[in-house]
C-alpha cells in the first residue's frame, strides 16, 4: 500500500501528538519537518524519532517554502498559530498539497471559505484538526442523552474549563501575541491544555 507522505510545517508542541497519530494510522508517514530554523527541525525529528521512530527518518528542512515545494510530501499538517494559517494553507493548496489544518482554521468565515475554495480549485483535500466527530465518545453521549431514562430531559448544559498556566505563560506563550494569535486562548484551547508552544 502506498502511504500518504505528510510534511509537518512548524515544530509546534501539538505536532508531537500528531506525529504519534500519523505513526499509528497505518496508512501515513512523516517524510519531512520544516522550521524557520534548520537546527530546530533536526532537534524535533530526533526527539520524536527517539520515542516513535519511522523506518525512514523524516528530512529536516530550514524553511516552510522548502516543505511546500518538496516532491517527497503529499500532504501538509499545519499547526501554525491562527493568525498565520490562511497564508500557508493557500500556499500549500496552490502547490498541489493536501492540507490538514489545526483548529480553528481561520479568523473568519470569509477566510475559511477562501481556504476551502483554493483547495477545491487545486483538487486537494482540506481537513481541519477537530477530532471530536471522529471519536465514538460523542455518539455514546448522544445515546445516553436520547435514551429517555439515563439522564432525563435535558434543559440546560453548562461547562467550564480552566487550568494553571505557570509562571512563564505571559513571557513564552504565543497566545499573548495578538499578531500571531488574534483570538487569544480561543485560538487553540487544546494546545494550551497540552502545554504546546509555537515552534519556529
Amino acid at each position: 500500500m502506498n502511504k500518504l507522505r505528510i510534511g509537518i510545517l512548524s515544530t509546534a508542541g501539538i505536532a508531537r501528538k500528531n506525529w504519534l497519530a500519523i505513526f499509528h494510522s497505518g496508512n501515513c508517514i512523516v517524510t519531512a519537518v520544516a522550521s524557520r530554523n534548520l537546527e530546530r527541525s533536526r532537534q524535533f525529528i530526533a526527539e520524536c524519532q527517539a520515542k516513535t521512530p519511522f523506518a525512514n527518518p523524516p528530512v529536516p528542512l530550514g524553511s516552510y517554502e522548502e516543505l511546500i515545494a518538496s516532491q517527497n510530501v503529499d500532504a501538509i499538517y499545519l499547526p501554525l498559530p491562527t493568525g498565520l494559517r490562511q497564508e500557508w494553507v493557500l500556499r500549500a493548496a496552490s502547490s498541489g498539497k493536501h492540507v490538514i489544518c489545526e483548529k480553528p482554521c481561520a479568523l473568519s468565515a470569509a477566510e475559511l471559505q477562501e481556504m476551502i475554495a483554493t483547495c477545491q480549485n487545486n483538487r486537494v483535500q482540506f481537513m481541519d484538526g477537530v477530532m471530536f466527530m471522529h471519536n465514538q465518545r460523542l455518539a455514546q453521549v448522544r445515546e445516553v442523552l436520547d435514551d429517555g431514562k439515563s439522564v432525563g430531559p435535558v434543559r440546560r448544559i453548562s461547562s467550564a474549563f480552566s487550568f494553571y498556566v505557570g509562571e512563564d505563560f505571559f513571557r513564552k506563550s504565543i497566545r499573548v501575541n495578538g499578531r500571531l494569535e488574534p483570538t487569544g486562548c480561543l485560538g487553540d484551547p487544546a494546545g494550551i491544555a497540552s502545554g504546546s508552544r509555537f515552534g519556529r
